[in-house]
């Protein structure tokens, strides 16, 4: 079949996503880099929805490790809630407080994805890191 490629930039996507995109979708290949306090809405609003996302259909998710914070996310909580100690981490991943905000956002992000069954989900860790989601 003929392919095509479009790009669109919007300023709010998830209202164009739910306001219908006809003549153009369903999309194969989503790529979102996006606010990250409403990634996981894009993200089941594309999965739940035949008409934007194909099955079989591809979402690229950008910045999934949000500069390694995401990591001391994790370890943090492993930690029962406290931060590791500053000489375990070095001064190189000292992070802001609106950083740990974005990374607990995509912490939580990457958890829901993953033990989603809709989807498949693969991250890689170049970078910030990246998500390849298949809609299943």
């Amino acid at each position: 079949g003929a392919s095509r490629a479009e790009l669109r930039l919007v300023t709010d996507a998830l209202a164009e996503m739910e306001t219908g995109l006809d003549g153009v979708a369903p999309f194969d290949l989503v790529f979102l880099d996006a606010d990250k306090g409403r990634m996981l809405e894009y993200v089941e609003t594309l999965v739940g929805n035949d008409n934007l996302l194909s099955p079989g259909g591809t979402i690229i998710v950008d910045n999934v490790l949000w500069k390694g914070a995401v990591v001391q996310q994790q370890q943090q909580q492993h930690n029962g809630g406290e931060d590791p100690e500053d000489g375990e981490l070095g001064a190189e991943h000292k992070v802001s407080r609106r950083a740990k905000k974005l990374a607990g956002m995509m912490h939580r992000f990457n958890e829901a994805v993953v033990q989603d069954d809709r989807m498949e989900v693969v991250i890689l860790p170049l970078r910030d890191g990246l998500s390849i989601i298949r809609k299943k």
